[in-house]
Formats: C-alpha cells, structure tokens, sequence
C-alpha cells in the first residue's frame, strides 16, 4: 500500500464513523507564542481543550504537518543517522471533545490497525497507565489482548508519568495507552535486563500510535480535578505506520523518501552506501523541512522560525559538498516533494514557483557565505596552529555564526576534519547573550506565572474578557486575576492585569499593544499602563509593579476605570489603516502574487514586509505611494464588517494572512474604490480597493490617516521585500524637515550651476579623485621614506631585516607597503612595519617566501610575540600577519623589541 493509500485510508476511516474531517493547521503557530512549530496534531485544539472556543464538531480527524527541531523535541542532530528521526512529519490523529472516551477510541485504533491496515494482531502490543484498570479492562474482555501483551506503566507519585500526558505543568491531563508493534527477534538489543517491552527503548518495540484520554485539571500543586469534559487526543506517526506497512525497517525505505534519495544518487553520481547514505537522508529530510516550512511563511532569516528553516537548509547543503555537489541542488529535490505531497497539501501548487526560488537563493547565497566562511575559519585555524592549541573558542564559533551563518554543527564538522573541536559551552554563552539582548522586544511574555485569581472562586475556565476598545477608549471594569511577568529593561518586575471587560488593545497581528492608565475607582491610586499583551483568557494589561502587592490592592478593592492613551491609539490607526492601503497599491503596481510576510503597527511607523523577488523601483515606489495618498485624499469609508462567515469572506476576495488562524466567523476591513463623500453609506455596492480579515483597530475614514510618506525599501530576505513609512503629523514633519534640508543645501551650492543633485554628484566624484591622489602621493612618500632602510637593511641571525614606523591611507595601503618592501629584499628577508590606522595602532609582520617554505620564521608567531612585548596582541598566516596595539606609544616599544624577538625566532 502507497503511503498517499494510507493517509486517505484513515481519513476516510474516521470520517465514516462521523468525524469532521479537519485540514492540517500550519506549521507556523500564529496565536501561541509558546511553539516555534506546530509539533503535534492537538495544537490547533488546544483552545477548545481548555474551553475557550467552541466548534461546530464533537470528532475531528486530522493529518497535521508537524515539526520538531527544539526544546523538548530537539531531533535536529540525529536526522539522518537512524531509521526514525525526522525534523518534518506528519501525524495522524482522531479526537473527540466531550463525546466519545475509551472505549471506541481503543476499539476503532484496533480495527483500522488490523482491519483497514491488515497489521497481524500477535505483533501488537499495548501500555496503559498503572492504575487505568478501565483501559486495561478493554485491551483485555473486549479487545481480546492477552494479558501478558499489556503493560502497566508509569507511577505519578514516584514522579514517574510514562502513560499519563499532560499538556503543560498544570491544566489538562490524563493517562494514555500506546499500541506497539513488536518488529521480530531480528530487531532485538542487548540490553543487560533483556529486550523487553518496558525496559529497553530500542527499535524492536515500533511505538505508533498514543490515545490520550484527557479527564483532569492538574493544578498547582499536582492535585488532579476531574475535568467538566472528558476528551481524547490520538496521535499516529505516519512514517512509521507506512514504514510498517511497507514492510521496512527504516522510514527511509519507504516510498516517502526513497525518490527523493534516487534524486539525490542522480545528482551526486554516489552510491546510497555509508557516510554518502547518511548525507542522503540528512537531504531527504531537510529538504521535506524546508518545503513545507517555507510554504507556510516561515523564509530563511537570522532569527526566531527563520533561522531554524536556515539552519536546515544549509546544513542540507553542507551535506551536497560532502557528496560533492558545488551547485545549487536543494530546490531540485524540493519540486519532488511538492510533486509528492501537493495532492494531500494543494498549498505547495499554489506557491511552487515562488518556494523553489527562495531555496534556490537561499542555497546561491549560502554557497558565498561557505566561501567567505571557510576563508574566516581558515584564519582562524592559522591563529590556532600559531598559539598551539586546538580548541576553537566560543567568540570565534559565534562570529562564524553569527556574521556568515555557519551553524555550530557545521563549525564543528569542518574543524574535526582539521584536529580540532569546539568549545560549545563559550558559543552557547554567546548564543544566550545574545539572546537576552533579544528578548528586550519581547519582555512582557517573558516569566509568565500563573495566573492569581483576585477573587479565590474565580474559574478561568471558558473565561474570555470583554473586549470594548474597537468603540471606546475608556470603561470601567473590574480586576479578575493578576499574573507576574519577568521584569523590564530597568530590571523591575512586571505584571498583568486582566479585567471583565477591556478597551486595551493587546499586541497582535503586527499591531503594537495599547497604553494608558488603571485608575482605581476610590482612592487616588494610578497605574501606568506600558502595553498589552494577548492571553487565552483576553486582553491583559502589562503594568510595572510586584505581582503579590498588586493582588493585595485589588482584592481589597478590583473596581477600576480604564482609560487608552488617545494620541498613543490614534497614531496606531493611521498607520493600520495606511498598511492596508499599502497593500492594496503594492498589489496593483506589482502584481498579485504581492503578499504580507510580516507587519509592525505602531503609533509613529509602520512596517510591511512582503513576497516579491525584484528590487522595487524607483518610479514603482512614486506610483505605490500615490495610489496610497489618492486613496487618503478621496476621504473613503472604512467598513468594518463584523462576525463574517469565513466562507463569505473568502468569496468576497477578502485578503488573509497565509498561514493565520481564524474562526468560523471573522471580522473584515474594506475601504471601497473611487471617491466617497463623509457622509456616504456605511455599505458598498461597487469596486473595492482593500478587502482584509483583519481584528485590529482602523480609522473612519481614510482621510483620518493623513499624509503617508514612505521613507525606505529594501531586502530583508529571498524573496522578501520590507517597506517602512509614516503618516500624519510625523508624514508632515518629514516633509518639512527635508525641504529645510534641501534648502540648506542649494544654499551651499551655486544657483545657476544647475540641478542639486548634478552640483553635488559632481562634487563627490571630484572628492574621489582628489582623495586617490593623496594616497597616491601619500604612498610614493612612504616608499621614498624607506629607501635607506631598503638600501641597507639590517643584518639579524643571517636576515635581512627593515622595522619602521610608516603612514598609511588606509588598511589597503599598508598591507601593500609591506607587500613592497618584502619583495624588494628579495629572500631572507623580514619586515615589520608599524602606524595608525583611523585611530587604531597596528603592526605588520611580512617575510619572504623562502622563510615561508623552509618554515624558519612564520609572520603570525613573529607578530605575535613583538606585539605581546608593548602590550599588544595578534597572529596570522605565515607570510603575513596584523597586530593589535593599546596606543601609539606602543608601537616604538614593539618595534625596538623586534631585532632580538627575530633573532631568537630565526635561531628556531
């Protein structure tokens, strides 16, 4: 059976026993902040396990896309080395919410295992947690399982949770039975205790399927409540199901991967056969990631989903150099895998063209950033050689990193080849240094606790605070819990609010969170609001204080009037409603393959990122942003259309955010084509213009945005384009800032020699020249200057030797100066040359070839150690190598220490 046979086989399965037949979710989570990747099917219910939203359906089936490449799921090194791990998979699930438990959950994974699957039921076995007598009572009377192909597992009070899932710390749990399949003697290990079910973790014992049967509320302090629902969540690895089916021992045998390693002997010319098969499967996989990934939003970046999908990407394409592939290859093996998979994920036709040229980009620029790392690491290796060890540091790991997109595991590989490791620990320092740097732009999500019910008998069950704000600016409400939430860049503590009803506007979908104040009602006590942030439960507004005095206060009194900052919330409307009219205008000039890749919305900017593969040009640009000012000055109504079938809207061509979630009702933003009058109908019959989902807050009307200024375009990424702009007073202040400029500088130039531009152009050009002719002289005077020297080099230990302290234009002219007085002595020379460069003393050591090649004196040992006699310090190659030091004053001091350093170098 064809592994596309068995996906649809299990839908249809489910369905026939009423499930709503449920389209994998993405795999860029868009509202939990607390997943980098969808990694399981039960992501896209999580809300309504927690009864915050409800669905039309009690039964679900899903096949999920799923990836796991960090934290808990870390399978990233191990792809490739073993017959199961996988950085992209697919799993398959059944669920039910409230409706049916055990009993038909085991009993319909029995019969689409040996029934629909046809899998022999004596190579079945099972687990169910230690005090599960219910589910152990099925597999057993009704199943008709012997007893001794069932295991008890697991024993919560010894801390031990085999078979009992939870889904966080606190919140929904319960046991769990897994179905084994005992793949035969063949697979056995040797473990000391012997190859059993329950005592050894090896391949013999496949685990495919896990149904969870979600029946309490674990709290705090580990009491488990029954839960007002009884539910299931099933998980059913795929690859190992078709693995299984097909009758192969590896997922790699199966017909998922296999073309995709035939693809890759074809583009090698290698056999599929030791190190070479490793490096096949490790491309088969990423290449499986990065489609799928890239699909759904996630573009290769330098931070967060992107740097994950950059890190696969190119640890593929180091795995094509082992195999000896030079050229760009990676793209070719992902329009496979499209042909593969798009019958089941029609999303991959849809993008194919613009996927395949992100990857190939991606590979193109990754094989210059090989070429530039190599070169980098190759100094560094230089430097090792030179100071006799063999470890490369941290700092020089990260900067590989860092500055060439090298991942630590590729550091790692290439310097094993050279005799040397890594020190991991220094690059992971590095790694959370520069994590915590990041972690500035998201602070209030940063040490979330629980949430502190201001009143004990709250339950935060189901519960969803009122939001009022698309309306209002302000309401009265009341405190209902109380939450820590780390601490701000000042280091003091933060914490959230979260009230019954609302009018802060919490930071989502690119639109920065609102501010303002919570004021309490009696008494003159004043919080100041410094944004808000998205929970399960609502809005929640981030104040700076200590969680336990804030709950304190408001137990004593929860009444509170709020109020948004208005200039603060009108600044962000502008610039929502601009972003929207962008949109629009980049659609219409450029095309409409134009799609949002990323937003930020905040009162004094907005940032929009989008799909386009071309530099936007210059008169592009000037018709984008008259389109966007047309539509400000014809003064449109902006509709807000609200609780939308989703079907409705998408036949009404409303715009969404690929990849989003959204609810069966929605809520969408239009501004119509053409002129409107302000008081014309809040309906339109006619064209329209911008058409969104949207749940952020808008103006009116259009003529309420005000001026709408562009000020940059760029790359931010292949394939992605990034636009910043401002509106309104600060659109305004822009343009008066630059005609003051301008005026300024026409000031400076002559009026009647023409337009500014041409006046100063021909000004730069003329700056240049005079500039290369000073260096040129500059150059002449430091070659003259070294003519005695040159004329009547110094004899040490044998070798003629030139120190001097020289001047120099730049890093280029220095290093040729050396070039030049090494190859004019000819042999046995050496030449040790010191200045400033832009404030910074330097020392050159050079020598010539003959020293090189008979290995008697080596420029990064000698430069080395005279910087180190002033205080400096340095290494290199061995023909050429820099030096560092403190000051100028240095610079004689090392030049007076170089004779006898030469000397006793050159005696070896």
């Amino acid at each position: 059976m064809k592994a596309k046979e068995i996906r649809s086989s299990f839908l249809e399965f489910f369905a026939r026993h009423r499930h709503e037949v449920v389209s994998s979710s993405t795999l860029v989570p868009r509202d939990d902040p607390t997943l980098l990747f969808t990694n399981a099917g039960m992501n896209q219910f999580k809300s309504v396990f927690l009864g915050l939203e409800h669905r039309d359906y009690k039964r679900a089936a899903s096949v999920q896309k799923c990836m796991r490449v960090s934290g808990k799921h870390n399978d990233l090194e191990e792809v490739g080395k073993d017959a199961r791990h996988h950085t992209f998979f697919e799993m398959l699930g059944n669920w039910s919410f409230g409706d049916y438990y055990k009993r038909e959950s085991i009993f319909w994974g029995w019969e689409f295992l040996t029934v629909n699957m046809g899998l022999a039921k004596e190579k079945l076995w099972v687990s169910v947690y230690k005090d599960d007598d219910e589910s152990f009572s099925i597999w057993k009377n009704e199943v008709g399982l012997p007893a001794g192909r069932i295991l008890r597992l697991g024993d919560l009070e010894k801390g031990d949770e085999e078979n009992f899932w939870s889904m966080a710390d606190t919140g929904p749990c319960g046991p769990c039975t897994e179905i084994y399949y005992d793949q035969g003697l063949a697979m056995k290990c040797d473990h000391p205790d012997g190859c059993a079910l329950g005592v050894c973790d090896c391949d013999r014992w496949l685990e495919l399927w896990n149904h969870v049967f979600m029946e309490f509320d674990r709290q705090e302090d580990g009491t488990l409540n029954p839960l007002p629902m009884k539910s299931v969540d099933t998980g059913l690895g795929f690859e190992r199901l078709v693995a299984v089916i097909q009758g192969k021992k590896s997922n790699y045998d199966t017909d998922l991967f296999v073309p995709l390693i035939e693809n890759m002997v074809a583009i090698s010319g290698r056999r599929p056969e030791g190190e070479d098969r490793i490096s096949m499967q490790v491309i088969a996989d990423h290449a499986r990631a990065v489609t799928f990934t890239i699909t759904d939003g996630a573009i290769p970046s330098n931070e967060g989903r992107g740097y994950v999908v950059r890190r696969i990407l190119r640890r593929a394409a180091r795995h094509g150099h082992l195999l000896g592939v030079q050229e760009p290859f990676l793209f070719k093996v992902a329009a496979l895998v499209m042909d593969q998979m798009q019958e089941a994920y029609p999303e991959l036709a849809e993008r194919r063209d613009r996927v395949l040229e992100v990857i190939r980009q991606e590979e193109e620029r990754f094989g210059r950033t090989l070429t530039a790392g190599l070169q980098v690491y190759g100094e560094f290796k230089d430097l090792m050689e030179s100071e006799g060890r063999t470890l490369l540091s941290g700092e020089e790991a990260f900067k590989l990193h860092d500055t060439f997109g090298f991942p630590v595991d590729l550091t790692s590989i290439v310097a094993e080849e050279d005799g040397f490791t890594v020190d991991r620990e220094g690059f992971q320092a590095c790694m959370e240094k520069q994590r915590v740097q990041s972690r500035r732009e998201n602070r209030f999500m940063e040490g979330i606790s629980p949430w502190q019910p201001v009143d004990p008998a709250w339950d935060p069950a189901g519960f969803k605070s009122e939001f009022t704000g698309y309306d209002a600016l302000s309401n009265e409400a009341q405190v209902v819990a109380v939450r820590a939430a780390g601490k701000d860049e000042r280091d003091q503590p933060v914490a959230h609010l979260l009230f019954d009803r609302t009018p802060f506007y919490a930071e989502s979908g690119g639109q920065v969170g609102d501010v303002g104040t919570v004021a309490a009602l009696k008494g003159a006590r004043v919080l100041k609001v410094i944004g808000a942030v998205a929970a399960e439960e609502g809005s929640s507004a981030v104040v700076s204080g200590d969680a336990d005095g804030l709950l304190e206060l408001f137990r004593a009194d929860p009444q509170v009037s709020l109020q948004v900052d208005q200039d603060f919330r009108l600044g962000v409307m502008r610039n929502h409603t601009a972003t929207h009219l962008l949109h629009a205008a980049l659609r219409n000039v450029l095309g409409d393959h134009v799609e949002q890749a990323g937003s930020v919305v905040a009162p004094d900017r907005l940032r929009f990122d989008f799909r386009h593969d071309q530099a936007v040009t210059a008169e592009q640009m000037r018709r984008i942003e008259r389109q966007v000012n047309e539509a400000v000055l014809s003064n449109r109504a902006v509709l807000r259309h609200v609780d939308v079938p989703l079907d409705e809207a998408r036949q009404r061509g409303a715009m969404a955010l690929f990849g989003e979630k959204y609810g069966d009702r929605v809520r969408m933003i239009e501004i119509p084509a053409g002129h409107q009058l302000a008081t014309g109908p809040e309906e339109n019959s006619g064209p329209v213009f911008s058409i969104e989902l949207c749940g952020g807050t808008h103006c009116r009307r259009t003529g309420d945005v005000g001026p709408v200024r562009i000020i940059s375009e760029g790359s931010v990424a292949a394939g992605v384009r990034r636009i910043e702009a401002v509106t309104g007073d600060i659109a305004l202040a822009r343009a008066t800032e630059d005609r003051d400029q301008l005026r300024e500088i026409g000031s400076l130039l002559r009026p009647d020699g023409g337009p500014l531009a041409d006046q100063t152009a021909w000004l730069i050009q003329e700056r240049d020249q005079l500039r290369r002719e000073l260096a040129k002289v500059q150059q002449d005077s430091a070659r003259a200057g070294l003519q005695d020297a040159l004329s009547t080099p110094r004899e040490v230990a044998g070798l003629k030797v030139v120190t001097a302290l020289v001047s120099a234009e730049d890093k280029d002219a220095f290093m040729q100066l050396g070039d030049h007085v090494r190859d004019k002595l000819g042999s046995e020379g050496v030449v040790v040359l010191a200045t400033e460069l832009a404030g910074k003393a330097t020392l050159l050591a050079t020598v010539t070839p003959d020293l090189v090649e008979s290995k008697r004196m080596h420029a990064g040992n000698l430069v080395k150690e005279i910087a180190a006699a002033a205080g400096g310090r340095g290494g290199g190659r061995p023909n050429m190598a820099q030096a560092g030091m403190p000051d100028a004053a240095a610079l004689a001091a090392a030049l007076q220490a170089a004779d006898g350093i030469i000397a006793r170098q050159a005696a070896g």
